[in-house]
């Protein structure tokens, strides 16, 4: 209970602390805080000078890896064991893409050659695999 009423009487003070600033006359003591902030600030014009500096050839490399490690961000997870279905993925996949919206999948990556005609990914649009045994759909 104590610890409930320290964190609401920091919520309050905090609050008052936000109203206090807002009333303060534009100017008086913002231009000292802009100058804390602000790009050109004394202490990041001296972080700068420590780095190394790096050629453009070492700019470029260290971009195309960043760029190549994770296309979208987190990568997706996978997983091993998946709740019972009550109906097919295909069918499933059929009722629901008018209804829900949701973006479709990249095609896939690997050649055209190496994949199995014979089978055809309705969510991918693609062959290769079948829509049962996509792995993207499943997770």
């Amino acid at each position: 209970m104590a610890d409930l009423l320290k964190r609401a009487e920091r919520y309050v003070n905090a609050e008052e602390e936000m109203v206090a600033r807002k009333q303060k006359t534009p100017g008086s003591g913002h231009q000292e805080e802009r100058r804390e902030h602000s790009r050109n600030a004394p202490e990041r014009r001296e972080k700068r000078k420590e780095r190394p500096d790096l050629s453009k050839e070492d700019l470029r490399h260290k971009l195309s890896r960043r760029e190549g490690s994770s296309r979208g961000g987190a990568p997706i997870p996978s997983y091993n064991t998946f709740a019972p279905l009550l109906d097919t993925r295909t069918r499933i996949l059929v009722v629901e893409q008018d209804k829900v919206p949701f973006q479709w999948p990249e095609k896939l990556r690997t050649p055209a050659e190496n994949r199995n005609v014979e089978k055809y990914c309705r969510y991918h649009r693609d062959h290769g695999h079948d829509t049962e045994e996509c792995r993207q759909l499943k997770n």
